[in-house]
């Protein structure tokens, strides 16, 4: 009897890390077996992994099992890597070392900057006295929506302003934290258990107390399937130069990518960079801002070969702009309003949420205010679903100065209002995360993957 015969057939396709959303895999081939390498002479194990092929949305994960068995003579350790691997996409196989006749879990994260494609992933197999390979084919999809949450890293420093400590009406679980790695990856793995794939962190500038945090953002999320973007903040308090612009980015770029990095740098379409452009009131400002950042974009390709996709706030009049085609997206942010359809916008359109909107000093009810409502939220969660909108924002996840944040909350700071909604923290999970976990994006891609058969 072949080895195969006596595998027993296992895999996992789902959404998120470990206890993250499930959904059936695909496999490319259903009625293909395993492939299992031969044996050599003297004691020597065969390695396989079951299935041996599986199809994924990019920003999703896959698992399947990598099982060895003793073929001849006496068993021995296996130390198993994994190596094949697109850019954007992580892999681990536990244990990474198995006594021949032992199995292993391989874990595949993808992320979005995982280009559309199929791949051969390469698992070996190395124990004292044989060495053996075996190919998992990997067929990964592009996503038709991509589902992310504006993030907000300038803590610790910024529980303290405006006469507050701490400057929130809530009482955050994880505390008066700082954005350290420990902290930012049980956030990343919050995020992605509520199918959420990118963050778009604030970003004010060079040395800035947010570029500051930027390295753990980006150490914490790596190899996570998680990815970080820019939210490019100096728009909204000036009009930053096409040069000025040019050199922001490439330096984005340049200090925070790179192999293996958790920022985003989408499959021909480059670095997604969100513009908060809140200063732009009429259609002249915003027109005129929309030609700076076309010529931006025009400079960061001559002079660093760089490209970006570029999403701003939207404005009064923002379609009929003459440098409109020259935006990828458009997005608002208003988290003092529940929604945000903007689904039809020219080019990428979005759908924003917010949860709630109580900014710390004012009093409960003052505006511009939101009330917690989750009937509310649940609902304005199924019509994002069903709007179509390939960029699903959320206002946001730790916003605490504003009151937006998504993150868990055990109390209001000070005696709750009638009426407020000040507990979350759901036993142990955001109540708002775990709607996002019910709610997940639509699991389709965008289209075929070129020269790769149909699922």
């Amino acid at each position: 009897m072949s080895c195969a015969a006596v595998l027993v057939l296992g895999l996992v396709a789902c959404g998120q890390l470990a206890a993250g959303p499930t959904r059936p895999a695909e496999p490319v081939r259903p009625e293909a077996s395993a492939t299992v390498s031969r044996p050599s002479a003297g004691d020597d194990f065969s390695l396989a992994v079951v299935p041996g092929s599986a199809s994924v949305v990019a920003g999703n994960l896959v698992q399947a099992t990598v099982r060895t068995i003793t073929t001849t003579g006496a068993a021995q350790a296996v130390s198993l890597t994994v190596g094949g691997l697109p850019a954007g996409t992580a892999a681990t196989v536990e244990p990474a070392v198995v006594s021949s006749g032992g199995s292993a879990v391989l874990t595949v994260r993808t992320s979005v900057s995982t280009r559309a494609g199929t791949y051969d992933v390469v698992v070996a197999g190395a124990g004292a006295s044989a060495r053996h390979t075996v190919v998992f084919r990997l067929l990964v999809r592009a996503p038709a929506v991509i589902r992310a949450a504006f993030y907000y890293p300038w803590f610790p420093e910024a529980w303290r302003q405006q006469g507050l400590d701490p400057f929130t009406n809530y009482v955050p679980v994880r505390g008066r934290y700082a954005v350290e790695e420990p902290v930012v990856r049980a956030q990343v793995a919050d995020m992605r258990y509520g199918g959420i794939t990118m963050g778009i962190a604030s970003w004010f500038g060079r040395g800035t107390v947010t570029d500051r945090h930027w390295p753990a953002m980006v150490r914490a999320a790596q190899g996570s399937g998680f990815v970080w973007a820019p939210y490019y903040e100096p728009e909204g308090t000036s009009d930053p130069t096409p040069e000025r612009i040019a050199d922001d980015l490439h330096y984005l770029r340049a200090t925070y990518g790179g192999a293996g990095s958790a920022l985003a740098v989408l499959p021909d379409r480059g670095m997604p960079v969100f513009v908060y452009n809140a200063g732009d009131l009429t259609t002249a400002q915003g027109c005129a801002t929309v030609d700076r950042w076309v010529q931006a974009q025009a400079l960061l390709q001559r002079r660093f070969g760089e490209t970006v996709h570029v999403n701003l706030k939207v404005f009064p009049g923002y379609p009929g702009c003459s440098g409109t085609a020259g935006v990828a997206g458009w997005h608002q942010y208003g988290p003092a309003r529940a929604e945000h359809d903007f689904s039809g916008a020219p080019g990428e359109g979005s759908y924003t949420v917010s949860p709630g909107f109580w900014k710390a000093g004012l009093a409960y009810g003052q505006s511009p205010f939101l009330s917690r409502d989750r009937a509310r939220w649940r609902a304005g969660l199924a019509r994002m679903n069903a709007s179509g909108a390939p960029w699903q924002l959320v206002t946001s996840y730790n916003e605490w100065g504003e009151g937006t944040a998504i993150e868990s909350s055990r109390a209001c700071r000070g005696p709750a209002p009638a009426g407020a909604w000040c507990d979350w923290s759901g036993g142990g999970r955001s109540d708002f995360i775990s709607d996002l976990h019910d709610e997940l994006p639509p699991a389709r891609d965008a289209g075929a993957v070129p020269g790769a058969a149909a699922p």
